[in-house]
């Protein structure tokens, strides 16, 4: 009641009035409900969500008669496109499970592009993790612990990740007959390592092993073990696995798994990996012989070669295995100087120790790179193209300004000798294009899920639709003739095959390349020099081949199949061919045998159709784009009063001062609009205790904060010296603040009050007016940036204070400072202690934490302190030395080594975005430091929290 006295009762008014006011434009998402399912979006996604409604429900039905399992809870649903790429995720849990759904489809050389439609499989995917990985325990206490504590109900629901991904995977398939498990390119990768011996131990299967392509081992490896463990043990066997998971008597899957099969999972995958290899290698005897030469060898990745006009040079993109990106231009000559280092290298071996042996040398010396770009502060290089030979064009995934986090594919370019690189293109969501002249281009166009191909004038912003709108249908590759009346290009449509085109720009006649009989996988159509004929890859009976297509004589011709995993193919006047494949050690790119002949292909394909594996009794009906309005859907607004629930547990230790346990409850909504918690905070020693209320409200770019907190604090009961106070009161404080970004720029002005009142002394009541601001830049090996935070006080506690933090990179090497200065004109602020949630920053303005000090180590009117820190990598575990300063006098100093994790989104990455109340705002501490004050004996000391902080 004696805070109700105070002007801040006035400011929070306002503050909510002012949320209330901007409630219509900022808050756009609206909520789909279904029977079983709530699918929340935003309008732009309305189209591809209201279908997925429908969709939704058909394939719960469907996997209920094939599973004998469903799920109780209603299933919230999130339609988005965050990086104008494919991908979801679901997150399960028994009380609050999650499916994320990215509407852009995938592109034709992807793993996931064999499917009847792109909604259809990611929606049945990530419905199987849930009901695969979300049913409750049969064992009650466990389950009650699971509904009230979120980060046990979702370790629980953790398998392996070959056995999340890989069942997925084989659901995906038995259902449709199609996915990874039937998929030619899928099946020719595994082949192909197969054949080198390269396919993982069961140890790395999960995560990978760091080698290439590993990653996705889990996926394409794992579904192919589970299919055979069918195949051999009967599907049966497998299921019963799932139901021991969740039993009474607690398993682990490894447990689970050994009691249903007889044997370990480890086992049986050496056997499953011995007769995978020994049919890969027999099927090896039937392949023709392919004298391809080395061309070039990359150190991990390479995709995307393109020649320059004069064929002098070739630029591609490179990725590292820190999935670090480089557009790369290389001279397309041999290296002789290359050859001379090593010949003479050799020579001075041998003239030393003639009785050596000199290194063979290497297939091909690597050739002279003449430029290189990397990833700047937009994210991945994609696509190059040539305009002239000194200019390239690429797409990359710019920051869309308006939605925090979200990128989308747009047009840059590159001039080589200055160096300089230009955006384009603003929000056009464009992947592969192909260069008309410097001002036009011809593209697919991706936004909300709907692909295009459009024809785009650069300058004048205009975009052009060259093809219908649909949802169902997908475009992908196109690419001009070489004398740009031509235009090739790969479309799909639902429950099809890829098909190849070529339209006659003049007359816009279209016609269909045909493809060899029972193929699926096409990709990668590039012209002949000459412009007579189209070469491309088709997949067909798990291999992969190049073809041929002669325009003239409408025949195709087969070039080669099987002898490698094709990737993308290099056209040259006059030479062999160029093509890049998939290896175990990175990609390579060959140069075609030139004594190859062609095969014609009689066999052809009379209605594309796709050819089937084996499916379960239930399958899914043909893919569709369905209308909301005929099914029993209605629609609301998003409800962000809905609120979830966890209980909040939290640990802190400090040898400085003292140890604390909080117990509370934290909830939120989906979306984290509306977030809080309660909670009761206890030492071991009677140092702090008290409780604590916290509330935080997002609404599109504003932010509103309150905190309330019940505090006691005995700082002569501390581990390490100290000034002895106690303090026993309330404490209270609102913000609001606004974000506005700029690319890499932004400005968050704020307001805010902290009202306090210890028992005995007059209550404070303090504003804050400030701003928050960063910069960053980024390119990968090297980066610099900051973060600024200003205020001004006024009223009972007047002052300034800032907090600047920056960071910079070079040559890979992270480097940390900071400078944090706090002024007052007549309050004593107290120096010492770790940030909490009773007595913190947050609630008081005369604190200044340090976690390495004890609470109330000294005080002063003037505040002045500056660390340097370094590391490995970023996110990672630094060395640290600071300083502190009182009214100018050294106070104390200490170094270290420290660790700060936002641990929620370091586990949960995306998914931490919509994770359930107990998931989210978490937060991991842990250091140690030795501090030398000529206040106290210098000691060394150490901290470690694990903690909820809104």
């Amino acid at each position: 009641m004696q805070l109700m006295r105070t002007s801040f009762a006035a400011l929070c008014a306002a503050y909510l009035l002012l949320i209330v006011s901007t409630q219509a434009r900022a808050n756009d998402w609206q909520t789909l409900h279904t029977e079983h399912f709530r699918v929340h979006y935003t309008p732009t996604q309305q189209a591809w969500a209201r279908s997925a409604a429908v969709e939704l429900e058909l394939v719960r039905d469907l996997v209920l008669q094939q599973q004998g399992r469903a799920l109780d809870s209603i299933v919230d649903v999130v339609v988005f496109d965050p990086i104008n790429g494919a991908n979801g995720f679901a997150l399960p849990s028994t009380g609050t499970p999650l499916m994320a759904l990215f509407t852009t489809p995938p592109q034709s050389d992807s793993v996931i592009a064999n499917s009847p439609g792109w909604q259809q499989l990611l929606i049945l995917h990530e419905y199987i993790h849930l009901v695969h990985l979300s049913q409750p325990s049969r064992s009650v206490w466990r389950q009650h612990l699971r509904d009230w504590f979120d980060i046990y109900d979702l370790s629980s629901a953790v398998l392996p990740r070959w056995v999340a991904e890989g069942y997925a995977t084989l659901l995906e398939s038995r259902l449709t007959g199609r996915g990874r498990l039937y998929d030619n390119y899928s099946e020719a990768l595994l082949r192909a390592f197969a054949r080198q011996g390269a396919l993982l131990s069961y140890g790395a299967l999960s995560n990978g092993d760091g080698s290439y392509r590993s990653s996705a081992m889990a996926y394409l490896l794992g579904v192919r073990f589970l299919a055979w463990l069918e195949d051999k043990h009967g599907k049966e066997t497998l299921d019963a696995v799932w139901t021991r998971v969740h039993g009474v008597h607690k398993r682990s899957f490894a447990s689970a798994f050994e009691g249903a099969f007889g044997q370990s999972a480890p086992q049986l995958y050496r056997r499953f990996i011995a007769e995978y290899t020994y049919l890969a290698m027999t099927q090896e005897r039937d392949l023709d012989t392919l004298n391809s030469p080395l061309w070039q060898e990359f150190d991990y990745a390479a995709s995307d070669p393109v020649l320059s006009p004069d064929g002098s040079q070739i630029a591609l993109t490179e990725r590292s295995r820190d999935t670090e990106r480089w557009l790369r231009v290389y001279k397309t000559e041999d290296n002789i100087e290359a050859k001379q280092a090593f010949d003479k290298a050799q020579q001075a071996i041998l003239a030393a120790d003639p009785t050596d042996i000199a290194d063979k040398p290497p297939a091909v010396f690597k050739r002279e790179q003449v430029a290189e770009l990397a990833a700047s502060d937009f994210a991945g290089i994609q696509y190059p193209q040539w305009l002239n030979q000194e200019t390239l064009y690429f797409v990359a995934r710019a920051r869309v300004d308006e939605a925090r986090g979200n990128r989308v594919n747009d047009l840059y370019r590159w001039h080589i000798p200055s160096g300089e690189v230009t955006r384009l293109t603003k929000s056009l969501g464009i992947r592969r294009f192909t260069l008309l002249d410097a001002d036009t281009l011809f593209a697919e166009q991706v936004r909300s899920g709907f692909s295009e191909l459009v024809r785009v004038e650069i300058s004048s912003n205009t975009v052009t639709p060259l093809s219908a709108r649909n949802l169902g249908t997908v475009y992908d590759y196109p690419q001009l003739a070489p004398d740009k009346r031509q235009l090739a290009y790969l479309k799909t449509a639902l429950n099809g095959n890829w098909q190849l085109y070529i339209q006659d720009l003049q007359s816009g006649t279209v016609r269909g390349v045909p493809m060899p009989q029972r193929y699926q996988y096409l990709t990668a159509p590039s012209w002949q020099a000459d412009g007579q004929g189209l070469y491309f890859i088709a997949g067909l009976n798990g291999q992969l081949g190049v073809y041929r297509y002669d325009i003239k004589q409408n025949s195709l011709y087969l070039i080669t199949a099987g002898q490698a995993v094709f990737e993308q193919l290099v056209p040259r006047a006059d030479q062999p061919l160029l093509y890049t494949q998939s290896t175990p050690q990175g990609t390579r790119l060959h140069a075609l045998d030139s004594e190859i002949t062609e095969q014609p292909v009689t066999a052809l394909s009379e209605d594309f159709a796709v050819p089937l594996g084996k499916t379960d009794t239930v399958v899914l009906p043909e893919a569709q784009i369905y209308d909301a309005e005929e099914h029993a859907i209605t629609h609301s607004d998003y409800q962000w009063l809905k609120q979830n629930a966890s209980v909040a547990l939290s640990a802190q230790a400090s040898t400085a001062a003292s140890e604390l346990l909080s117990v509370g409850v934290k909830g939120s909504d989906l979306l984290q609009q509306l977030s809080w918690q309660l909670g009761l905070t206890q030492s071991s020693d009677n140092v702090l205790d008290g409780s604590f209320a916290a509330l935080r409200y997002r609404w599109g770019d504003w932010r509103f904060d309150a905190h309330l907190s019940n505090y006691r604090l005995d700082s002569r009961h501390q581990h390490g010296e100290a000034q002895p106070v106690k303090l026993h009161g309330t404490g209270l404080s609102t913000s609001m603040s606004y974000e506005w970004r700029f690319d890499t720029l932004s400005v968050a002005p704020f307001a805010a009050v902290t009202h306090y009142e210890d028992e005995g002394d007059e209550a404070m009541t303090t504003q804050w007016t400030g701003l928050e601001h960063g910069w960053q830049y980024y390119q990968q090996d090297s980066a610099l940036g900051y973060r600024l935070k200003a205020a001004i006080l006024s009223g009972d506690s007047q002052g300034h204070g800032y907090d600047w933090q920056g960071y910079g990179k070079v040559w890979d090497w992270p480097w940390f400072a900071g400078v944090q200065s706090q002024y007052r004109d007549a309050q004593l602020l107290r120096l010492g202690g770790f940030d909490n949630n009773i007595l913190s920053g947050r609630t008081r303005s005369d604190l200044v934490l340090s976690p390495e000090l004890p609470f109330q180590f000294a005080t002063g009117r003037h505040y002045y302190g500056y660390e340097l820190a370094s590391s490995w990598s970023l996110g990672q575990p630094r060395l640290f030395i600071k300083h502190h300063r009182l009214d100018g006098q050294r106070i104390a100093k200490s170094y270290g080594v420290k660790w700060q994790v936002d641990l929620s989104q370091q586990v949960l990455g995306w998914a931490n975005w919509f994770a359930p109340a107990g998931m989210t705002d978490l937060h991991f501490d842990l250091g140690v430091a030795r501090v030398e004050s000529d206040l106290a004996e210098d000691s060394l000391r150490a901290w470690l929290g694990l903690w909820y902080a809104l």
